[in-house]
């Protein structure tokens, strides 16, 4: 009595060619077959067929390919072209062979899932609705692109758009959960979500969505902040003063602390949006994250580091701390380099790590703790209003106040950096 196989995904998986063989066509179940072909780099192509009967004439008609139609799948289709069959041979449909030439027909038209990304790209760059209708950032597309070419490309590139499915999608999710990247998948996630809302959209799919069910699987969660005490921050200042960094570098450093900027923002100053006798720094709207200007206050801690690090600009250089080459700034791997160096003295002196983006969380909790609103110490680092009411009803837009906690931060920073006193909180969680 000859055993029957009993076929899983995973003996789909597993199968392989003769090494005599380059290609063959293994019979699943009455029906179903996987036409299975051997690559150029010795991997293995497989796709499903159906053999079907047209005017006489043996005919294979293809069901999807694997991995991205599973068993389950492929047996679905089966059953629908066997019911299809016998309904062609009653006249009453069109037959399987007719059908496939006419979806092969739609599919030239149909883009793959790698065309239609690049479209959704080219979309966000004439302009987002989260946006405003302005153009999202050069590094969010940057930061999609890189998790789609890493997890995404390789398994559903050349996947017709149509033909997504759950299982696609989470084996896309799941490639860097299995590397230990849990943000990574998280990433793939978000970039699958805007996708299929963006085939929607364009109507590349119509049937059901085929992320129902999948869930992300990094929900956020805030990681404790890593900001510097007012005793990290005095020792932070002794160990900038010590190494052996560039001076730009180091006031690059002091200018973040000094007003909370981003490290790129502090990076890329441009001499033009430094108005020194009007004490105005204005971020221009192209290199905020917020997409609009941005006005600091140069108190006169910000104001000092301003000053010295003109002595360091070359003539012609545009840019307050400028970079290698003739007329462009320093880039933001510069400070992270710097900063690593520097992370290690501190950890060494029983401090914390920090990295540059660090110092903007640093200068932020400082406020708190100098007794700042935190709806205005939200607005001296330039994040939107979140309170829904005030928002609408509130059109003050608090620059005095603003720049009285710049002020009370910059005495606060030249206190620390002469020896002066700490701000210690009276009151404490209970444990």
């Amino acid at each position: 009595m000859t055993k029957t196989t009993r076929w899983t995904d995973e003996k789909v998986k597993s199968l392989k060619l003769p090494p005599e063989k380059s290609e063959q066509r293994v019979l699943v179940e009455p029906g179903l077959y996987l036409f299975v072909r051997r690559r150029a780099n010795d991997e293995f192509a497989k796709q499903w067929q159906f053999r079907a009967q047209v005017n006489g004439k043996r005919r294979w008609l293809s069901l999807g390919a694997y991995p991205a139609v599973g068993l389950a799948k492929a047996r679905e289709e089966l059953r629908a072209h066997q019911t299809t069959h016998e309904a062609a041979k009653k006249g009453e449909a069109d037959h399987p062979a007719l059908e496939a030439r006419l979806a092969r027909k739609k599919a030239k038209s149909e883009p793959t899932v790698a065309e239609a990304f690049a479209e959704m790209l080219e979309d966000k760059k004439l302009g987002s609705s989260r946006k405003g209708g302005e153009p999202v950032r050069q590094r969010t597309i940057d930061l999609l692109q890189e998790s789609f070419d890493k997890d995404i490309l390789s398994r559903a590139g050349d996947i017709r758009f149509s033909k997504i499915t759950q299982e696609l999608i989470q084996s896309c999710i799941d490639a860097p959960r299995k590397r230990g990247s849990p943000g990574a998948a998280a990433h793939v996630y978000k970039v699958w979500r805007g996708l299929v809302n963006f085939g929607a959209q364009r109507r590349y799919i119509t049937a059901i969505d085929p992320m129902l069910g999948v869930k992300n699987p990094k929900p956020y969660r805030p990681a404790p902040v890593t900001a510097a005490s007012d005793h990290e921050l005095k020792t932070l200042y002794k160990v900038l003063g010590e190494s052996e960094m560039s001076p730009a570098t180091r006031l690059a450093f002091e200018l973040q602390l000094a007003t909370g900027v981003r490290p790129e923002e502090a990076v890329g100053a441009a001499l033009a949006e430094l108005d020194t006798k009007k004490r105005i720094w204005t971020l221009p709207k192209e290199r905020s994250k917020s997409n609009v200007e941005f006005r600091i206050h140069l108190s006169d801690e910000a104001l000092r580091i301003v000053e010295a690090a003109k002595k360091y600009t070359q003539q012609d250089n545009p840019y307050l701390f400028p970079g290698r080459k003739l007329g462009q700034a320093q880039g933001k791997g510069v400070l992270s380099k710097a900063m690593l160096r520097v992370a290690d003295r501190l950890e060494e002196l029983g401090c914390r790590k920090l990295k540059p983006h660090d110092l903007r969380k640093t200068f932020r909790t400082m406020l708190s703790r100098l007794g700042v609103a935190p709806h205005i110490a939200e607005r001296c680092i330039n994040h939107k209003e979140k309170e829904t009411m005030r928002r609408v009803y509130d059109g003050h837009d608090y620059f005095p106040e603003m720049v009285a906690a710049w002020d009370l931060a910059s005495s606060h920073i030249q206190a620390l950096r002469t020896g002066g006193a700490e701000v210690i909180p009276i009151f404490k969680a209970k444990a």
